[in-house]
């Protein structure tokens, strides 16, 4: 009898927030899935859209930042995570995680935090404070604007006759969610040139309006230390809040700067362009 030859494999390992794995485990093994295969196939899918929804890559001083958050996220609670990835994704995580100056871990915690944990999550990180969200709202209230666009179509038509498609791009919903607050949205678009590539990318103009953001996507939303709290029963802050980490309210706060793929000069705290952004911001707030 005849033996298939052994797949060549790249083996890396990655530091996972304890937490964070426990859950997305659960649901891997709920579902049967071999472990590695599909997390090599999704990581190869979700490079391709880290790789579109990053157009410009962040500063060295963003990159250090994240890096060093998430090392004070995960240290004391951390799962290292032996990997084995088809040589060519290893080669293309290696490529986009430099091109862009991505932390890559952080990359594989923030796929495995909203895979873990699911909806309702998404929704207190991602879709708070935004067109869909308002008094007395649910943070699963994003799943049924998706449900109510794309029911009769697209991946939940789809899936019902090839059920293994919804494997494969799992955070599709989530994407579709951005794009439906978009269109009801209409940020408002720039042309900007990157100095280091000389592409024009679109940018969509902050607050005050000299800054530009990339548009909010999956990998393009900014986590911070202000969204999580440890507990139901944590204090919340109060409005006008100090710095971080002074009062009790802050100490019950998860600091997810360490989640972001993007992170922008001027949300980098303590930059001088946050500095400069603030300024700006307390100016205008003063005048009006």
């Amino acid at each position: 009898m005849k033996t298939s030859k052994a797949r060549k494999t790249s083996k890396i390992t990655v530091s996972i927030w304890r937490p964070v794995w426990s859950r997305l485990e659960k649901k891997l093994d709920a579902a049967c899935l071999n472990r590695d295969a599909y997390i090599s196939s999704l990581v190869n899918r979700e490079l391709d859209y880290l790789e579109e929804e990053m157009a410009v890559a962040n500063s060295e001083v963003a990159q250090k930042f994240i890096n060093k958050q998430l090392r004070a996220l995960i240290n004391q609670d951390t799962s290292p995570l032996s990997i084995a990835l088809s040589p060519d994704v290893a080669a293309k995580l290696d490529r986009v995680c430099t091109e862009k100056r991505i932390v890559r871990d952080a990359f594989f915690n923030r796929i495995a935090l909203f895979l873990g944990f699911g909806p309702h999550l998404a929704g207190l990180l991602l879709f708070r404070g935004l067109w869909i969200d308002y008094d007395k709202a649910n943070p699963e209230d994003w799943t049924k604007l998706v449900w109510r666009e794309y029911k009769h179509d697209g991946p939940f038509f789809e899936n019902v006759f090839d059920p293994f498609l919804a494997h494969q791009d799992p955070l599709w919903p989530i994407r579709a969610c951005f794009e439906l607050i978009e269109d009801q949205e209409k940020p408002e678009y720039v042309d900007w040139i990157d100095p280091e590539t000389k592409k024009t990318v679109k940018m969509v103009k902050w607050v005050p309006d000299h800054l530009l953001h990339l548009p909010q996507r999956f990998y393009t939303a900014i986590l911070t230390d202000q969204d999580l709290r440890k507990s139901a029963n944590a204090p919340a802050r109060p409005a006008g809040r100090g710095k971080p980490g002074r009062t009790e309210a802050d100490r019950a706060y998860h600091n997810l700067y360490g989640l972001n793929c993007y992170l922008p000069n001027f949300l980098v705290p303590g930059h001088p362009d946050q500095k400069a952004s603030q300024a700006s911001v307390d100016e205008l707030l003063a005048d009006l």
